[in-house]
């Protein structure tokens, strides 16, 4: 990792962040989100508030399916992967099924993708 160790290791001193990753467009979603910091890699990934991730998790919204709460790192391979419309995606490693509605949501619910 050379130069970027340290700060790596020092990733391990922080507190944890709950994420949660919206599969409704953000313009459709009646939650207070101004205190949500976006994730940087994920344009409908959100990092939350501390504490709120059971609330949130309670919410006929999660059961419903408008969002998903996902650590923030879980969000990457499904943006790097960067699948399209149409597309066959194979996913070897779909449980619970985060990053397998993740490559859904990116393929715009079209093609194949087997989970």
């Amino acid at each position: 990792m050379g130069a970027e160790f340290g700060a790596f290791l020092a990733s391990y001193a922080q507190a944890p962040r709950a994420g949660l990753r919206l599969n409704i467009p953000v313009s459709n979603f009646d939650f207070e989100i101004s205190n949500w910091t976006p994730v940087p890699w994920c344009a409908s990934g959100y990092l939350l508030p501390s504490g709120t991730e059971t609330e949130l998790a309670r919410h006929p919204y999660h059961a419903a399916g408008a969002y998903y709460l996902q650590e923030p790192s879980a969000m990457a391979p499904a943006e790097v992967l960067a699948p399209r419309a149409g597309e066959r995606v194979l996913d070897l490693c779909a449980a619970p099924g985060g990053k397998a509605t993740h490559i859904a949501a990116l393929m715009q619910n079209t093609g194949l993708l087997v989970a």
